[in-house]
């Protein structure tokens, strides 16, 4: 081997190894969990928090998942709770109003919305 062919591929595992990294710590960050915690009577409880609702109700249900593992999540209780700035058809009305706006006047809308403006608490059971 000549010592360009060793630069390349020493260049291409170095890629390689960085790809890897990249790659594992991004999936270890789209998915934010919350504790879990037990109850009696194996009854488990737990939150997720995102921008929207369905944000929200998916992050807590992949922890009751994650919980359960090859057994199925029962939730036996769900509460939705909003945490925004202004009430939720409020800042429906301004969303949609600064979409308008962006469109007309070639700006962007301005992001009122917070990764927690929604909370989904769930009581689970494994089964």
């Amino acid at each position: 081997m000549t010592i360009s062919t060793l630069q390349k591929s020493s260049k291409f595992m170095a890629l390689g190894l960085l790809t890897s990294a990249v790659i594992s710590l991004s999936g270890c960050q789209s998915n934010p969990s919350a504790p879990v915690i037990q109850r009696a009577d194996s009854i488990f409880e737990t939150s997720g928090i995102g921008k929207t609702k369905v944000q929200a109700q998916q992050n807590a249900l992949a922890s009751a998942k994650k919980t359960c593992g090859m057994r199925q999540a029962i939730i036996v209780k769900d509460e939705l709770v909003y945490n925004g700035i202004f009430n939720e058809k409020t800042g429906r009305m301004i969303d949609q109003t600064g979409s308008i706006a962006g469109a007309v006047f070639g700006t962007s809308k301005p992001d009122l919305s917070r990764d927690d403006d929604y909370e989904y608490n769930i009581s689970f059971r494994c089964q």
